[in-house]
């Protein structure tokens, strides 16, 4: 995730987390600002699973971008964490990455399909304000899972690309093919079917040989 910051926003909100009265002046804060600084991103890496990677940082007038690495959400609990740690930097905007879904989409069949469909939608994940993020991905998550299924397979070689994408899905999603059981004995079925007719015609052959002596 790409976070830029207001330096005026930042230094409010170094303000306000350090306890810092009107008395304190913006130079003054600057003149401390990397420990300022180091002492927030400790906090929000620590209790909000959101840290703040030092690559990538880009100074644009009074802005800067940021970039940002999120832990994995399991549950709710844990998307709103890594919200309230953003928010903790008072962000003007964030950009997602693909990476950053697991952050915000805890159903791992959804964030499966998402992921494989990122070149669709990313574009829209771009210079969101932090509120705007969960409707944004809820609205794509919607689309994606209402847009009309594509043709079935007209050829062997798209059936097997068809066959890899979803073992490649299943898997990404943890989920086990339904199917698997059914196949894996149909394909017992079909060996055994095969070893007996073998039998037979070796059998066969035997009697015809002994049969021709």
């Amino acid at each position: 995730m790409r976070v830029t910051l207001s330096e005026r926003q930042f230094l409010e909100q170094i303000r306000q987390l350090e306890g810092l009265g009107p008395e304190v002046t913006a130079d003054e804060i600057q003149h401390r600002m990397d420990k300022f600084a180091r002492r927030l991103f400790d906090y929000i890496r620590k209790d909000y699973g959101v840290t703040m990677l030092p690559d990538g940082f880009r100074l644009h007038g009074t802005l800067a971008t940021m970039s940002a690495s999120l832990k994995q959400s399991f549950s709710e609990e844990d998307v709103q964490a890594r919200i309230e740690g953003l928010a903790r930097l008072a962000p003007v905007s964030v950009s997602l990455d693909c990476p950053d879904l697991n952050a915000f989409v805890t159903n791992r069949m959804t964030l499966a399909y998402m992921s494989d469909n990122w070149m669709a939608f990313g574009s829209s994940l771009q210079r969101l304000t932090l509120q705007e993020v969960r409707p944004a991905l809820e609205n794509m998550a919607r689309q994606l899972l209402s847009a009309p299924a594509p043709p079935p397979p007209s050829n062997e070689y798209e059936q097997d690309v068809f066959n890899e994408e979803y073992k490649a899905f299943l898997e990404a999603s943890g989920k086990k093919d339904p199917l698997a059981k059914h196949n894996a004995v149909e394909e017992y079925n079909r060996a055994e079917i095969a070893r007996v007719e073998a039998q037979r015609q070796a059998e066969y052959d035997s009697f015809r040989n002994g049969q021709a002596d």
